[in-house]
C-alpha cells in the first residue's frame, strides 16, 4: 500500500511545540509554521494542508475564520486552548466537515487522535487531491414497488370531516 507524507500547518506565536514536532517527525510529516493570522491565511490560500493545528487567537486576531476558509476541503483542523497545566484540543473540522463543539481532548488523548488522523492520511494518497477520481462500482439494483397512493374523493373528505366533528 502506498503511503504519503501528511502536510501540516502549525500556527502560533510561542514558537515550536517540541513534543508535537517530535510526534510529527515520527509520523513522517511535512510541516510549515505561521506566527500570525495574516501569515496563516497566506499559507492556506497558496497550499493544501491535511491538518492545521492552531490556537484560537494570535496577537493579530482570531483564527476561527480558518473553519470557513477550509470547509468543504479535505483538511482537518484542531484548535488548542492553553490552560494552567497543558492544553485542550478542540476539533473544528474533520476532513472539511464542521465538528466544532465536539468533545475536546487533553494532551495525551489528542496524541492518540492525531495518530489516527495521520494514519488515515498516509493510507489514502488521494485524500487531498483537488479533483478526486470518481470510482463507480457495479452494484445490484433492486426495485422496490411503491405503495399505492390513497385517493380520497371530495364526498369522502366531507364524510371524514363530519365524523371528526362528532
Amino acid at each position: 500500500m502506498e503511503t504519503r507524507k501528511p502536510n501540516v500547518l502549525l500556527i502560533g506565536e510561542s514558537g515550536r511545540h517540541s513534543s508535537l514536532l517530535t510526534r510529527l517527525d515520527q509520523r513522517g510529516c511535512e510541516y510549515s509554521f505561521a506566527t500570525s493570522c495574516q501569515e496563516a491565511f497566506e499559507f492556506l490560500k497558496n497550499q493544501d494542508f491535511d491538518v492545521v493545528l492552531s490556537p484560537t487567537r494570535v496577537r493579530d486576531g482570531s483564527l476561527y475564520p480558518i473553519m470557513s476558509l477550509l470547509e468543504g476541503s479535505d483538511t482537518t483542523v484542531f484548535y488548542f486552548y492553553s490552560v494552567e497545566y497543558g492544553s485542550w484540543w478542540l476539533p473544528a473540522l474533520r476532513r472539511g466537515r464542521k465538528c466544532f463543539g465536539s468533545p475536546a481532548f487533553r494532551g495525551r488523548e489528542f496524541v492518540v487522535v492525531l495518530d489516527e488522523v495521520m494514519t488515515q492520511i498516509q493510507q489514502n494518497p488521494l485524500a487531498t487531491a483537488k479533483i478526486q477520481p470518481l470510482l463507480i462500482l457495479p452494484t445490484p439494483v433492486s426495485v422496490v414497488p411503491s405503495p399505492k397512493p390513497t385517493i380520497v374523493r371530495a364526498e369522502g373528505l366531507e364524510l371524514m370531516k363530519r365524523k371528526a366533528a362528532g
